[in-house]
């Protein structure tokens, strides 16, 4: 199945958050509990350069951002933030509600992105032993992030 397509707005200098629900077709809620996630911001699909990036579990959440340049480039080390990714999460970012994905970014990690059109996309991932994994792309689309004026 394809992932499903959703744009963001986000605005530099301010905590952004989404809350998603991952469920069957037949709306019943998914255990994301044997998954981990991750979600990178890149200024488009093909480029190296990495804005925001997001990952997580039930048990762990973090985000990295580019600092004072606005991205970082794949394979090197960005700058640390507050939020992450949140398994089995409720509106509230708090682990308890089966099927439940809390996304956030604190105030300091928007501040560095680099502002305008980027893109992005949300996977979960199911270690499935022996170094293979069962990846799944739920979510893609444009991330967009508007400038901070007042600073």
């Amino acid at each position: 199945m394809p992932a499903a397509s959703y744009n963001i707005n986000a605005e530099q200098g301010t905590k952004w958050t989404l809350y998603l629900e991952y469920q069957t077709s037949g709306g019943t809620a998914i255990d994301l509990a044997p998954y981990n996630a991750q979600m990178q911001v890149r200024p488009s699909a093909t480029s190296s350069n990495i804005i925001l990036s997001f990952a997580g579990s039930t048990a762990s959440s973090s985000v990295t951002g580019g600092g004072s340049t606005g991205y970082y480039a794949s394979g090197t080390t960005g700058v640390a933030a507050t939020g992450g990714i949140v398994l089995n999460a409720s509106t509230a970012g708090v682990v308890g509600t089966t099927g439940g994905i809390y996304i956030s970014a604190d105030a300091g990690a928007l501040s560095n992105a680099l502002s305008g059109e980027h893109r992005y996309d949300l996977e979960l991932i199911n270690d499935m032993g022996s170094g293979l994994d069962d990846i799944t792309r739920l979510v893609e689309g444009e991330f967009k992030i508007q400038s901070e004026i007042t600073k």
